[in-house]
């Protein structure tokens, strides 16, 4: 038995007077006591948690993990001023691991910039001219190739330098595709290491094209036991048969019903503020009719990309009319723009909203990027967690990462401070829908997201509670299956 001492428990959404001990054999939450003397349990190992504040184990439901973890080692250029910085950070930079040949260059978001542009193929070529360098841009949706890179990709038809739509996937997964296995767990393998420093024990990943590929899903389905969290899989595919093949239980993730508000492909049901385009619907409604149904009947759990309110409501419309979208518990992946009514159509369809509170966080507010591109009135409509909490929506909390930092404090603390104050969540919302209500999302409730008897024992642990106004919460240490994988004390 293993005992961890001396923490204080979260309990209704606050944090008892008590130190409390939590008892754990063979990856299982066994008890929970007041906090013990060591000399009263001599055959135990004994971990003192030093007065930590404990939580269950995050668990983060919309990743990309294998980018994620890919591009960690390659160049991130967050925080970036100019187009010079962004140069002199590619040039400085050689690459780790298995990826060497090529060079992952992301994190960057061009209206930052001086220049408020990407770098063309040119000024990449310069800094970085005999291997190929691919360069994404914040949001995922676009992309831009030196001259090396774009010539080892085949069939690319456009000539401009920025990638967009299917020209950027094209590119994207051709490189993802010539990393060998080891390049690929590798990549797993920091993935997972990066969940663990943001609190996390367990992340929901796609793996696949969004196309018809479903990528290197059996090799990570087979070394599941290898990695230090709980990875739960995705074939991000529309091929019903893969996924069946693979044994999934589900399938989906990112696969589109529209883009992104930054490209202006997000579906919107009146036009972006200062233009006459209303983004676009990647399918028709008989396409995602004929696949949902399918899926359904064969009794997988679907997750679709929708942004704007055209594209959420053409999902729902469809969840509406499937009994079985309750049970399986189907998912609008992002569900950003929605009005009264469309909550109210989400609820009565028993969809799952999978969201990210860190978008809010980086573009919401009165000037915030959301307002630049949609009007304030329609910022407002916007990532609205306690909106459709009251409606009875389960709500699960994700990141988008690598889109948006893997971080829970940061998450958990946006759902505390989203720029509308009616749609904020409380402590015990925000906590719950990383926990309670993701374990929820992969019919994992009796096993995960809390802490209790029975249940596996993932928890992390802070040095003072997430909501401190007064206090910035450090994280002191995470434990997986009973086994501490991070720990800073």
């Amino acid at each position: 038995m293993t005992i961890f001492n001396n923490l204080y428990l979260l309990s209704e959404g606050a944090f008892e007077v008590r130190l409390r001990a939590l008892c754990v054999e063979n990856g299982i939450i066994t008890d929970i006591l007041p906090a013990i003397k060591e000399s009263d349990y001599p055959a135990a190992r004994i971990i003192d948690m030093q007065s930590a504040y404990l939580y269950p184990g995050f668990i983060d439901t919309h990743t990309h993990s294998f980018e994620g973890g890919l591009y960690s080692l390659g160049v991130d250029l967050s925080g970036s001023a100019n187009i010079s910085e962004v140069l002199a950070r590619i040039a400085g930079s050689r690459g780790k691991g298995n990826t060497s040949d090529t060079l992952f260059a992301w994190q960057l978001d061009e209206t930052k910039l001086a220049e408020k542009r990407l770098p063309t193929p040119a000024e990449l070529d310069h800094v970085c001219p005999n291997r190929a360098l691919i360069l994404r841009r914040i949001d995922g949706h676009s992309c831009v190739l030196n001259s090396f890179a774009k010539a080892l990709v085949p069939n690319l038809e456009t000539k401009a330098g920025i990638l967009r739509g299917k020209e950027n996937d094209k590119a994207v997964h051709y490189f993802h595709g010539r990393l060998s296995e080891e390049a690929i767990l590798e990549a797993y393998q920091a993935a997972a290491q990066i969940a663990l420093q943001g609190g996390f024990t367990g992340l929901h990943t796609m793996i696949g094209d969004a196309d018809y590929s479903i990528a290197h899903y059996a090799l990570i389905r087979d070394n599941l036991s290898a990695f230090p969290i709980n990875f739960t899989l995705y074939p991000q595919s529309f091929n019903l048969r893969a996924a069946m093949d693979a044994g999934a239980s589900r399938i989906g993730g990112c696969i589109l019903a529209d883009g992104s508000i930054g490209s202006e492909t997000a579906a919107l049901s009146e036009p972006y503020l200062n233009s006459q385009s209303r983004g676009t619907l990647y399918q028709s409604d008989q396409f995602w009719q004929d696949f949902i149904t399918k899926a359904t009947e064969n009794g997988l759990q679907v997750a679709i990309h929708v942004i704007g309110d055209r594209a959420i409501r053409q999902i729902n419309d469809i969840y509406l009319k499937i009994p079985q979208t309750a049970k399986l518990r189907h998912q609008l992946i992002h569900c950003e723009i929605t009005d009264d009514q469309l909550i109210s159509d989400i609820a009565r369809s028993g969809a799952a909203a999978v969201m990210q509170p860190n978008f809010d966080l980086l573009w919401g507010g009165e000037n915030g990027f959301y307002t630049s591109k949609l009007g304030l009135s329609r910022s407002m409509i916007m990532n609205r967690f306690a909106s459709l909490s009251r409606q009875g929506v389960k709500v699960c909390g994700g990141s988008d990462w690598y889109i948006t930092e893997l971080n829970a404090a940061t998450s958990i603390r946006a759902c505390l401070k989203h720029h509308n104050p009616g749609e904020r969540l409380s402590h015990s919302q925000a906590v719950s829908i990383y926990t309670e209500n993701a374990a929820w999302l992969s019919h994992e409730e009796q096993k995960r997201g809390k802490l209790e008897k029975g249940y596996q024992a993932d928890f992390c642990l802070y040095s003072h509670p997430l909501d401190s106004e007064t206090q910035k919460p450090e994280l002191m240490a995470v434990a997986c299956r009973g086994e501490l994988r991070y720990d800073k004390r």
